[in-house]
């Protein structure tokens, strides 16, 4: 199932990609710049996601604590 998926991924891509032309002027303008934080500042200090439920997931807070997650991040409880 997961291979004819990928095929048909596959398929749509590549017809996209022919039937769409982008001109690459209007890029041309644009520098590279940074959005929103570049690391985690420090506050957290470890993460761990066990491998056999991958929807838990552990975070140790540098101000000391572990939280943790039971649907894979959506929220945390200490």
């Amino acid at each position: 199932m997961r291979s004819l998926f990928l095929l048909l991924a596959l398929i749509f891509t590549s017809l996209s990609i022919n039937s769409q032309s982008i001109d690459m002027s209007l890029f041309q303008g644009l520098e590279p710049r940074n959005i929103g934080p570049a690391g985690m500042s420090g506050r957290i200090t470890a993460i761990d996601v066990e491998l056999s439920d991958t929807d838990n997931i552990y975070i140790g807070a540098a101000a000391g604590g572990v939280w943790k997650s039971e649907n894979a991040g959506h929220t945390f409880t200490p």
